[in-house]
């Protein structure tokens, strides 16, 4: 399988033009995208275009962005490319870890998803942002991955086509390309690599604040539907009770249920995702049914041992307690 090292570039420094010097030591053909750097890094890419192929644009859109340009080239212009990499401009990727997704490539797998064992000096906003990713995206997925933000990642051309459809411009596209993965049920291949940071990670142009905010409005926007179904879900508790007290708990659960059901399985399905190929709709089902039965277990438990509280905040305290729980229990099975 021939792969190219496609590599979105904003205001690089030298460590990219030691990147593309090492790249083309490993006989990598490599493409570089440009995402609007200022002026004065055109000799850095004129250094690269030795080794590579440059192309770009004179406005910063951001990395999605970038990473969907140098796709489209790849499936106009490079039809012989059977396989391609993503991997990151400013040196936190190794050349042999690259290489190690390049191997697995070429022994079959077609999406690669490398693995950071994130250390105890790692910058807090890694450490934070990776945290509360590994957790939402657990809960949303019933899968937990130890680190879904590298951005060394593998793919098979045949990719291509959903990729570009994915939506995100900006740091939210990598998420998201993982969360229509997931929907599609394609199996990640996991490969573990080395954590490198240059002085507090501090040459990344990743925003704290900004990005993450981006990245996570992106994550609920794509599980809209089972947002509104929990919502809907805690509404019906509250007027049931108001109505006849808790007489009617467990119909009023599977009423909700049934809601959430729809949204969720059928509209999400045949909105959100209608462009790709949608598999978990059975597990999503059976596992839905599991969740609200143990809902219902804690609510009666919640009512039995603390009576008064209200059934929705029942519920609510059962979501999180349920929530942490999976995460735990997902976790500890990975490992």
């Amino acid at each position: 399988m021939s792969a190219l090292v496609l590599i979105p570039a904003y205001n690089p420094d030298e460590k990219l033009v030691r990147l593309v010097d090492q790249l083309q030591s490993r006989s990598f053909d490599i493409l570089i995208v440009n995402d609007g750097s200022r002026p004065d890094c055109a000799p850095i890419f004129e250094k690269c275009a030795a080794h590579a192929t440059v192309i770009g644009y004179d406005d910063n859109h951001g990395k999605g962005s970038a990473l969907k340009t140098g796709m489209r080239y790849i499936k106009e212009h490079m039809p012989e490319q059977t396989g391609f990499i993503t991997a990151d401009a400013d040196g936190q990727h190794s050349i042999d870890d690259i290489c190690k997704v390049r191997d697995s490539l070429e022994n079959g797998a077609d999406f690669v998803l490398s693995v950071r064992k994130l250390r105890r000096d790692a910058p807090l906003r890694s450490r934070v942002g990776n945290t509360l990713s590994r957790f939402l995206y657990a809960n949303a997925n019933a899968h937990y991955l130890p680190d879904n933000q590298s951005g060394l990642r593998g793919f098979n051309v045949k990719h291509l086509d959903w990729m570009l459809e994915v939506r995100g411009d900006k740091y939210d596209y990598e998420m998201n390309v993982l969360l229509f993965a997931e929907k599609q049920g394609i199996k990640l291949t996991r490969i573990p690599i080395q954590t490198i940071y240059f002085d507090n990670n501090a040459g990344s142009h990743f925003s704290p604040i900004k990005d993450t905010i981006l990245i996570y409005k992106r994550f609920f926007e794509t599980y809209l539907f089972s947002i509104i179904g929990t919502l809907i879900g805690i509404g019906l508790l509250i007027v049931s009770e108001i109505l006849w007290g808790r007489r009617f708990m467990a119909p009023t659960l599977y009423v909700a249920w049934g809601i959430k059901a729809l949204l969720t399985l059928v509209i999400e399905r045949y909105t959100l995702f209608r462009r790709i190929r949608y598999t978990p709709g059975v597990r999503r089902l059976i596992f839905s049914i599991f969740l609200y039965t143990i809902y219902g277990l804690i609510i009666f438990a919640l009512g039995f041992f603390l009576p008064g509280i209200p059934m929705a905040v029942d519920f609510v305290l059962a979501l999180i307690m349920t929530a942490f729980g999976e995460y735990f229990v997902l976790k500890i099975s990975y490992e």
